[in-house]
């Protein structure tokens, strides 16, 4: 693997990528080949990001590294026993609040970073700094507060199931998951960006997308356009929520630039996964793979606490060191199979969206479209592919795409 030197992705003209930003919005209609410009730019951005991403994968792991060999937890568990209390709820409400503080201060250069050399440098970002700083801190808030519920409430399972721990956690983190998904659309994402009825902004498009979804038995479901162009120039689209909470959210960004056939298809991408369960199928995945986890954890805890000098309890909040070594060991090697079933499943709905909008035309103006609008690489290194990548590259989307459907 190689990288280039930072002197040598320097050079990037940001009087250029403001005129690009910020031109009019030309008349929508169909593209049939990639922008030049916007693909230089792509090229730059994921072999600054690639590099970015490595570095802090390997400083990362030097860090976890050196808090599991030198038993850091340990001796600061001693010292609240000590010093302060030998309550568990307190001990683990110290050691989130502490862990959470230095987390965040090591995370926060890090996330400016992203923001003002990746996301504003290359034109993707709106927002100023105060204003990112306002969001970032808002969502540290948030997680502060989900944070310390999880980790208490799993830690008391932990204290209170020894020996079948991973059956109640995973039966609490699946009811978590479920709560969770239905509360995106409706509660965490207006807490970021604002949501009006697509009905009141483009209500021929809102008419056309709401009969898809009636169609195909997802009754009252309601369109909203997402405001995300007050913070960003990417594009997305989705289909969230579950019952009552589910709800089609297209970008503002997209709805100006896209033609109505290419986001009736990106919704038709999205019924797909509806009409052939793979929210579902997902979610048991992910929870028989999380409970796997969870078993094989339990039983490599008492060797792993050994080797390295930790208790035997597994409910000690000093061997979290312990658990999330385990986590990450059985995590990483469900990581690829997990990619790519995902990318099966992608392939699949955009079968179906092919079927829905036979037009093979516009699903290539779509993803063309949608690569340069986000600088996307469209043909990422194969290791990128199994590690990283839950959905097929641009490039094997177009060319599977154009065999199926017909032309305008």
């Amino acid at each position: 693997m190689s990288f280039e030197s930072e002197k040598e992705m320097e050079p990037i003209n940001t009087i250029e990528l403001k005129e690009v930003n910020e031109q009019e919005v030309k008349s929508v209609e169909l593209v049939t080949s990639f922008d030049p410009e916007r693909r230089n730019l792509a090229l730059s951005y994921t072999r600054t990001s690639r590099r970015y991403g490595f570095r802090l994968t390997i400083i990362s792991f030097i860090v976890s590294a050196c808090m599991l060999i030198s038993r850091i937890t340990v001796f600061f568990k001693e010292f609240l026993d000590q010093h302060i209390s030998t309550d568990p709820i307190i001990q683990i409400s110290i050691f989130f609040l502490v862990g959470f503080f230095l987390i965040s201060i090591w995370e926060l250069p890090l996330a400016f970073y992203l923001h003002s050399k990746l996301s504003r440098r290359y034109g993707l970002s709106k927002l100023t700094n105060r204003k990112w700083l306002l969001r970032y801190a808002k969502g540290e808030i948030l997680g502060l507060v989900i944070g310390f519920l999880l980790i208490q409430g799993f830690y008391w399972i932990l204290r209170s199931f020894p020996d079948i721990w991973w059956v109640w956690a995973i039966i609490t983190l699946m009811v978590f998951s479920l709560i969770f998904s239905a509360l995106i659309p409706v509660f965490l994402l207006p807490l970021f960006f604002k949501f009006t009825p697509l009905e009141e902004t483009n209500p021929e498009l809102a008419t056309e997308l709401v009969k898809m979804t009636n169609e195909v038995g997802l009754k009252n479901t309601k369109a909203y356009n997402w405001k995300l162009g007050e913070t960003s120039t990417t594009g997305n689209a989705g289909l969230l929520g579950i019952g009552s909470t589910r709800r089609i959210i297209i970008a503002d960004t997209m709805v100006n630039q896209y033609t109505t056939k290419e986001i009736k298809w990106i919704l038709a991408h999205e019924i797909g996964h509806y009409k052939r369960h793979d929210l579902w199928k997902g979610f048991i995945i992910g929870g028989l793979t999380t409970f796997i986890t969870f078993f094989l954890t339990h039983h490599l805890f008492p060797l792993a606490s050994e080797l390295f000098g930790y208790s035997q309890t597994i409910g000690d909040i000093a061997n979290l060191p312990i658990l999330g070594l385990c986590f990450w060991i059985f995590s990483f090697g469900f990581n690829a199979p997990s990619l790519w079933f995902s990318r099966k499943q992608e392939r699949k709905t955009d079968e179906f969206a092919m079927t829905v909008v036979p037009d093979k035309e516009v699903a290539k103006s779509l993803f063309i479209k949608m690569a340069d609008q986000n600088l996307a690489d469209i043909d990422p290194p194969w290791w990128e592919k199994l590690l990283f990548q839950s959905h097929p590259s641009i490039k094997e989307r177009i060319e599977y795409t154009s065999k199926m459907g017909v032309s305008r």
